[in-house]
């Protein structure tokens, strides 16, 4: 199963969809003002001179060339369009958010549930309740904590009452 898992994780990380891209929504600060692509061809077949800013110097025969440019001239963000920025950047980030809410609020909801389940209606609740009669009536009655403890604890709440005191080392 862990191999399976890594070889997904492989797969999505090194192919051209990777999650990678998808985490980082927000744009910098710039914005593209204009694009510049260029395209320049030179042929020569056979005898050719030029320059004076024409370029080529000589040829004869088959010179080729091929060249490309790409420049790129960008300005600052308004401040409309920072805030439109961030913006996307939460709406990007809101999926993993939910995503993650999805995987862990059942897990800790359920953990809270069940310790306010169990502090009132279990043991511990059973317990708690036990040993405040049994001090009552240990103190109204003059009697000893330890039989009034006794008689109103069941062997249940000993038992945890004892792996408590053995936790703590009393």
């Amino acid at each position: 199963m862990k191999k399976i898992i890594s070889i997904l994780m492989l797969c999505l990380s090194l192919t051209s969809c990777s999650l990678l891209p998808r985490i980082n929504f927000d744009t910098p600060n710039t914005v593209p003002q204009s694009v510049d692509k260029s395209k320049a061809k030179d042929i020569c077949k056979c005898e050719a001179k030029f320059n004076e800013n024409g370029d080529i110097i000589y040829c004869s025969k088959g010179y080729y060339s091929y060249d490309e440019g790409y420049q790129k001239q960008e300005r600052r963000m308004t401040i409309v369009e920072r805030i439109k920025s961030f913006i996307n950047s939460l709406i990007g980030w809101s999926f993993w958010i939910f995503v993650a809410l999805i995987i862990f609020v059942p897990g800790l909801v359920g953990g809270l549930i069940g310790k306010i389940i169990e502090s009132t209606i279990g043991i511990t609740g059973r317990a708690l309740k036990s040993t405040i009669k049994g001090v009552q009536n240990a103190r109204k009655n003059g009697k000893d904590l330890n039989d009034a403890l006794a008689n109103e604890q069941d062997t249940d709440i000993k038992k945890r009452v004892k792996k408590i005191k053995d936790k703590m080392g009393i």
